[in-house]
Parts: C-alpha cells; structure tokens; sequence
C-alpha cells in the first residue's frame, strides 16, 4: 500500500528585520524623489539688468520743417528824374579872435606911374575907372585870424586889388598876391569887401571909381 506524503504549506513567518529593511529603503527613495521635487533656487535678477530691460529708449522731438517763403515778385520802380548838381554854398571863414596874433593894415600901395591916373573915356562917353590910386582908408578894421591858419602857424602878407565905387564902397576885391595860405587870403577879401570904407577918388572934382591895391599883413605874436 503507497502512501502519498502530504506536504506542508509553510506557515507565513514575518521577520521583523526584513520588515526594517523594507521601511529604509521606502524612506530613502520617498527622500530622493522629494529631492526631485524641491524647485532649484533662483537665481537673483540684478536690477540693474531689469533697469537696462526697460529703460524708456529717448525719443526725438519731431521739428517741422520751415515752411517755404513766398516767392517775392519783382517790383518795377519808376526812373528816378535826374539829379541836379548841387550848388556849393559859400562858406564863411570861421576866425578865432586871439589877441596873441593880429592882421595889420599897412597903407595903400602905389604900384603906377601919375600919368595913368587919368580916367580913360570909352566910345559912349563914360569914363572906366582910374587904375592904380593909392585908396585911401575911412574905415578899415582889421580880419580875424582863421582857426586853422593860426594851428598851422601859417602868417604872410595878401595884397589886394580893389575896385572902389564913387562912394567909397569896394566893388570888387582880388587877390593880386597871395599870402601863401588860402584861409588868411580869404579872410582878408572877404573883410575889405564887407566891412572896409575907402575915399572916394576924384577927377576934376567929381568923385570916379578906382582901382587900387591895398596890403594886409597877418602876423602871429
């Protein structure tokens, strides 16, 4: 007769080591995979890189341009008449009173021969005046000295040639010699012919117009 051997299941034995092991190694890999789960650190933004980022770039005011000038349009102007040259007018000599200086009056100057002091008597019966008397003063006062004949030093004698109406009055003053100095030549013309009296010179009695010369001296003291 067989007989079957009947085996045993063995008996689940729970090992308290094996049960450690188990909870360590579940702790370190729950550890490890919380370690995966940790974000890494950031890493600090500087701000002068956030500056940078959003700095406001500068912006250029727009200038208009100029606007455009109106084209000027040609004016036409009218010829203007023609000029008419003007006249110079006479200018006084301006004198400057000095009492360092003086104009002297010498007397007249005979410069012709008695024989042709007689008045010459033309085609119509008129006599022309007597040439060379020697005038003779009722009045004479002497010329101021001119301003810039006295800065220049300038002095010298004019002789004139003057023609005298039957009253005495002169008529027509030139200069016969000049002084060397046009400004004392012309105060000395222009003083006879305004303000100088002379006597009349006369021919059988009756007085005649003459012609006569007459020095002046300017002088500095």
């Amino acid at each position: 007769m067989v007989r079957t051997q009947q085996h045993r299941s063995p008996s689940l034995h729970v090992e308290p080591s094996r049960i450690l092991a188990y909870s360590t190694a579940l702790a370190l890999h729950a550890f490890a995979l919380g370690l995966l789960l940790i974000p890494l650190s950031q890493v600090p933004i500087h701000s002068d890189a956030v500056r940078e980022r959003w700095q406001v770039p500068d912006v250029k005011p727009i200038v208009p341009n100029p606007p455009t000038p109106p084209k000027e349009t040609p004016v036409t102007r009218a010829p203007s008449p023609p000029r008419q040259p003007a006249l110079a007018a006479p200018v006084d000599t301006a004198v400057l009173p000095v009492f360092a200086t003086e104009a002297v009056v010498t007397a007249p100057v005979d410069v012709s021969p008695a024989v042709d002091n007689l008045p010459a008597i033309d085609s119509t019966g008129i006599s022309t005046p007597l040439q060379g008397v020697q005038l003779r003063y009722l009045k004479a006062p002497p010329p101021g000295y001119p301003r810039d004949a006295l800065l220049a030093g300038a002095q010298g004698t004019v002789t004139l040639r003057v023609l005298v109406d039957v009253d005495g009055t002169p008529l027509e003053v030139s200069v016969e010699h000049s002084s060397g100095n046009r400004s004392l030549d012309t105060a000395a013309r222009n003083q006879v012919l305004r303000r100088w009296k002379f006597q009349p010179a006369t021919d059988g009695g009756r007085p005649v117009q003459a012609y006569g010369l007459i020095p002046v001296d300017f002088k500095l003291g």
